[in-house]
């Protein structure tokens, strides 16, 4: 095969044709992603969370406050026939919280932690939620360079022909003109397409209206680490371990529950003045006061922290058996995506292509009717269509994979 015509079978395997290449700032997945993260009204809420969990913290260290308490009476006036009023006693009582507060601290420090692993996990969501934005937007900016390119191709070949249109039939006349409204309307339709998920990614990334985010072009993706390397590291995914730190909050909880059956002892020191042996004096002392746990033992809030431990376990439990079927899943659904692009593009597309290139020479020369034409190009723009679907189709598993493995895009170096 000539090298003039290995050129053209290039030029028509490339997703975006260089002519359609036009120079607007290029919005990678990652910058998207730090964008979504630094904008994005989920990571406050996740960070209002954490800041929730601090302050509980703190409090759960917190002493209960002292109490003073001043008593003025008549009792000294009338023992010794002044008359007035006297203070006559000051008490200065603090609670101890000798049990409490060690066990409400481990709640507390238990709840942060998880919080912390929650945060990890919003952000793998609006991680998520963005890249299948941005990959979609990647697939709708490839269908409209292939439409503008199907145009071309249609109006490059009736210019090619206009010698010898006069002398096609009617109906080989009008399949081009079908053709050429055809590749007009797919123009129009990826346009829109595009301008709509254009906006979406716009709004999620809280761009102003007249940014135009310019992706990627779609390339394949990479083939994914080995499943047993990836089920190893799923006990420290950010959902799992979140779960599995609020059970262990639960279960401090049930601690904490036990030490509140009785209020905590009350320490008292006092002075106080009394008339004794025909005289005022004064005195002091120290009071312990310690509630007996007779009728209200918090049976009930037992009971609850309880039942809320086993809540937590389920709900750790589920989402552990989630992530770890998603986890397989998308693994085996990405290789697949990867070796059927590879078998696509070698079985199908290129050998399209080449078809395709051949016939639009030989129906240059008369050589071949309208009816070949139609049937190369249907054939051809079919295949690089699904091309670009199987690329896309591809990302979106990866995504699927990296949230259920726990990953983040920010902490890898591939990327579309």
């Amino acid at each position: 095969m000539s090298a003039a015509a290995l050129g053209v079978i290039a030029g028509l395997l490339d997703p975006v044709s260089a002519a359609d290449t036009v120079q607007k700032p290029v919005w990678t997945l990652e910058v998207s992603v730090r964008r979504a993260l630094d904008t994005a009204p989920e990571v406050r809420v996740a960070d209002a969370q954490v800041t929730v969990r601090e302050g509980g913290l703190r409090q759960a260290d917190a002493w209960p406050n002292p109490a003073v308490e001043l008593r003025a009476d008549q009792k000294l006036g009338i023992e010794d026939s002044r008359g007035g009023t006297d203070l006559t006693q000051v008490a200065i009582s603090q609670p101890l919280p000798l049990w409490r507060l060690t066990r409400q601290r481990r709640v507390a420090e238990a709840q942060l932690a998880s919080e912390h692993e929650n945060r990890r996990y919003q952000h793998l969501l609006l991680e998520q939620q963005v890249a299948q934005t941005y990959h979609a937007l990647q697939l709708d900016a490839a269908r409209y360079a292939l439409a503008r390119e199907r145009r071309d191709l249609m109006e490059e070949i009736a210019t090619t022909r206009d010698r010898l249109v006069r002398y096609l039939a009617p109906a080989e006349r009008g399949r081009l003109g079908i053709l050429r409204a055809q590749a007009a309307q797919a123009i129009a339709s990826a346009e829109g397409e595009y301008a709509e998920t254009a906006a979406h990614l716009r709004a999620l990334l809280a761009l102003p209206a007249e940014t135009e985010p310019q992706p990627t072009p779609l390339v394949p993706a990479i083939s994914p680490a080995p499943l047993d390397t990836l089920l190893a590291r799923l006990a420290g995914h950010p959902g799992i371990a979140g779960a599995r730190l609020e059970q262990d909050a639960a279960r401090a909880g049930i601690d904490a529950a036990r030490s509140q059956r009785s209020a905590d002892p009350v320490l008292s020191l006092f002075r106080e003045r009394d008339f004794f042996g025909g005289q005022r004096r004064e005195f002091g002392g120290v009071t312990l006061s310690v509630q007996i746990p007779l009728w209200n033992l918090n049976n009930g809030g037992v009971t609850k922290a309880v039942a809320e431990t086993e809540a937590a376990r389920a709900r750790h439990d589920a989402r552990a058996r989630d992530l770890d079927a998603r986890l397989r899943k998308s693994h085996l659904h990405l290789n697949h995506l990867i070796e059927q692009a590879v078998h696509h593009r070698s079985e199908v597309l290129e050998p399209s292509a080449r078809l395709f290139a051949l016939t639009r020479k030989s129906f240059a020369t008369g050589e071949v009717n309208v009816l070949t034409l139609v049937d190369a190009h249907d054939n051809y723009f079919s295949a690089r269509s699904r091309y670009l679907e199987l690329l896309t189709q591809q990302w979106l598993e990866a995504t699927d994979l990296r949230l259920a493995a726990g990953q983040s895009l920010l902490a890898t170096e591939a990327a579309p």
